[in-house]
């Protein structure tokens, strides 16, 4: 099966304006929301962003609803969002996290094919490099360590995450 490069794939100039802002946040962040690849040097993240595409969030805004069948991961390159989830009761929401830039968001369904498990909404007008599963694939057809370190980096935020749920619900 051969894949192609997304039609809307980011440009040069905002493909290293997204790399400069994606790295810095990632300085910024809190550790274990960041997706550490500390061996990558620009011409690799490059490379990943080449098969992704710009969206925008306005402040308010929802990028993600819950039970939606979407698998995109996004890497946050501008502002911060909040991801919610619903209680049992179906009504009341609680924040799970602030993600920022530097990180990454919907690796669940990302990973399982699921449909989204939690919201997420911009706190503040957000850009985020968009990447479909099919993406990805051409992403690993033409860098296939560079994709094999991509999975191991979010496998590690996702394990993060499951540790810090489940810290919640014990104790």
């Amino acid at each position: 099966m051969t894949l192609s490069m997304p039609a809307d794939n980011i440009s040069l100039e905002d493909l290293e304006a997204a790399i400069a802002r994606f790295r810095a946040g990632g300085s910024l962040a809190t550790p274990s929301e960041v997706l550490l690849l500390p061996c990558w040097r620009d011409e690799d993240w490059k490379q990943l962003f080449r098969f992704t595409s710009i969206r925008r969030a306005m402040a308010g805004n929802a990028l993600i609803r819950r039970g939606e069948p979407d698998r995109t991961l996004y890497f946050v390159l501008h502002g911060e969002l909040e991801v919610i989830v619903h209680s049992g009761d179906g009504v009341t929401m609680g924040r799970v996290s602030l993600v920022g830039v530097g990180s990454v968001l919907g690796e669940l369904a990302f990973f399982d094919g699921g449909p989204r498990s939690a919201g997420a909404w911009a706190v503040e007008d957000c850009e985020v490099a968009a990447m479909t599963p099919d993406q990805y694939a051409t992403f690993e057809q033409s860098s296939p360590a560079l994709a094999r370190e991509l999975i191991f980096a979010l496998g590690r935020i996702l394990a993060i995450r499951l540790r810090r749920t489940t810290a919640k619900v014990v104790g």
